[in-house]
């Protein structure tokens, strides 16, 4: 739900009691399983934005390997924005070369033609910030595998905490993968082998309705 929904959670003490995860652009299969596989989650979008993660990056693969899509993005406070005032940059032509790389890098797969003007919608309609695409993004392919998941937002930032229930910093491309994703088919896999924890849009992509049954079957220690 939208930042300033009613639903959205205001009791800081209420934090203990659910899985925390940064905002994420077409997210990571880590993320995706987390947020479709728990009942209680938040995400923070008072923490300052930081550089070079899941939150303005998605990563799809191609016949050459992982391929990184950066999503450009305007800071009005400078290095202090918040991830909620994170604007997107249409200045840059980004919408064209994110999806020509999704196409060519999906359009073999077995399921790009039945999901592909969903993606594309995604891709083209404009939001003023980041946080609003990467909900609406959440939630629709959440809907398109059977999921109805909303999506809430904590009331401030909340400290990094050290017990297991934080993971808005651990899901982020530099950092070691803790959360296992099984191999499945993908279309380069012969060439490259294959690469784990990708975009849930190569998940989608690939296995269609079945990624609803892998998600659920993502085994978490949480």
């Amino acid at each position: 739900m939208f930042l300033n929904d009613a639903a959205t959670i205001f009791a800081a003490s209420f934090i203990y009691m659910h899985i925390l995860l940064s905002t994420a652009y077409f997210p990571p299969i880590a993320w995706m399983g987390i947020f479709v596989n728990q009942p209680s989650v938040l995400i923070d979008l008072w923490e300052t934005y930081p550089k070079q993660s899941y939150r303005n990056r998605c990563r799809i693969a191609t016949s050459l390997g992982v391929l990184d899509l950066n999503l450009p993005v305007k800071k009005p406070n400078g290095n202090q924005t918040k991830s909620k005032d994170i604007l997107i940059d249409y200045q840059q032509k980004w919408q064209q070369l994110h999806w020509k790389s999704i196409k060519t890098a999906y359009e073999s797969a077995p399921y790009f033609l039945y999901y592909q003007d969903d993606i594309e919608e995604i891709v083209f309609t404009n939001h003023s910030h980041l946080h609003l695409l990467n909900e609406t993004a959440i939630l629709r392919i959440s809907k398109l595998l059977g999921f109805e998941n909303p999506v809430y937002y904590t009331a401030d930032f909340i400290k990094p905490l050290t017990h297991h229930s934080d993971f808005r910093f651990s899901i982020h491309p530099k950092s070691p993968q803790f959360i296992p994703t099984p191999k499945y088919y993908q279309t380069f896999d012969e060439k490259t082998g294959f690469l784990g924890n990708l975009s849930v849009l190569d998940l989608l992509f690939h296995l269609g309705p079945e990624a609803a049954i892998y998600l659920s079957k993502l085994k978490m220690d949480i």
